[in-house]
C-alpha cells in the first residue's frame, strides 16, 4: 500500500478498518479536514458524491507527529519512517534532490490527482529535515505536475542546505 501505492491494498485495509474509523482516528490525532468515505477508485460511490479527502494542513499534521515521534511511539513512528523512506515512486519530491538524499513520502495518484507528501532530510543522522506535501486536483497534464513539483522540491532543498 505504501511503497508502492496499491489501490487494492489501500482498499483490503480500509474495508478491514472500517472508512468511519479511519477518519475518526485521523480527527483524533488532529487532521480536522480528512474524510475517508469508501476505498480508492470506487466507482459506484463516486458517482454518488463519496470522495475521499484531504488538506494539506493535515498531511502537515499527520508528518509533524510522525517526525516527532508523537504519532503513536517512537518505536512504531520510526518503523513507519522506514517504510515510507522505501517509497518506488520517486517522481515528485525526490526526483531531482541528491542521491542519497532520504525521503519518507507517500505518493498517490488517480486521473487529474497527483500526490506526494513527505519528510526530506537535510541531515538524516540528526533527524533534520522538513515536510513537503504536494498536492494536485483535476491537472491535465501529468508530466508538468511531477515536473513542477520536483523543480519546487529542488528549489527547497537547495535553499534549506545552502543557507
Amino acid at each position: 500500500m505504501i511503497t508502492r501505492s496499491s489501490n487494492f491494498a489501500t482498499n483490503v485495509l480500509i474495508d478491514y478498518l472500517d472508512a468511519e474509523k479511519v477518519t475518526s482516528t485521523m480527527r483524533d490525532l488532529g487532521a480536522d479536514s480528512i474524510e475517508v468515505l469508501r476505498g480508492v477508485e470506487d466507482l459506484k460511490a463516486f458517482r454518488q458524491g463519496l470522495s475521499n479527502s484531504t488538506t494539506a494542513i493535515d498531511l502537515l499534521v499527520i508528518f509533524e507527529q510522525l517526525a516527532s515521534d508523537t504519532l503513536v511511539n517512537e518505536h512504531a513512528n520510526k518503523e513507519m519512517i522506514s517504510i515510507l523512506k522505501d517509497q518506488k515512486h520517486n517522481d515528485m519530491i525526490s526526483a531531482k534532490l541528491p542521491e542519497g538524499t532520504a525521503v519518507a513520502h507517500k505518493t498517490g495518484w488517480i486521473t487529474g490527482v497527483h500526490h506526494d507528501s513527505g519528510i526530506v532530510y537535510t541531515n538524516e543522522d540528526k533527524g533534520e529535515g522538513y515536510i513537503l506535501i504536494f498536492l494536485s486536483k483535476n491537472a491535465p497534464d501529468r508530466e508538468a505536475v511531477l515536473n513542477t513539483s520536483a523543480d519546487i522540491s529542488k528549489l527547497l532543498f537547495d535553499h534549506t542546505t545552502t543557507n
